[in-house]
């Protein structure tokens, strides 16, 4: 997994990732990983994770935006935590749609009665 792209969102800054979630499991590894380093670096402010709705990939929210150079050092740092996580794609669902049935036969059968006619 790694970072593919930041963005600047109003007080906010998103590291995109390459990967449509990103496991409990590995939010903890990110966290033990790089919230020390960031309060380190005079950053008050933690980390959040969500899924962007409309490119299906998950976000590391950083609740702040830092200075550029800040910004590199802990996007290389969470860069080198997340790089042996897999890369998680969402399910492929096929759609069924229009269903058409094709030679049917019309159904002319009748039931015998069984009792004679008196």
């Amino acid at each position: 997994m790694k970072i593919v792209e930041v963005r600047e969102a109003w007080i906010h800054t998103h590291f995109i990732v390459d990967s449509y979630f990103i496991t409990e499991q590995e939010r903890r590894q990110i966290t033990i990983n790089v919230e020390p380093e960031i309060l380190r670096l005079g950053i008050q402010y933690g980390l959040i994770y969500d899924i962007a709705p409309s490119k299906q990939q998950a976000i590391i929210v950083l609740e702040c935006i830092p200075f550029d150079h800040v910004k590199s050092m802990i996007e290389q740092l969470i860069n080198e935590v997340i790089k042996e996580f897999p890369v998680r794609h969402p399910e492929q669902r096929n759609v069924v749609m229009n269903i058409t049935v094709s030679d049917a036969k019309p159904e002319t059968e009748t039931v015998n009665d069984p009792t004679p006619d008196l």
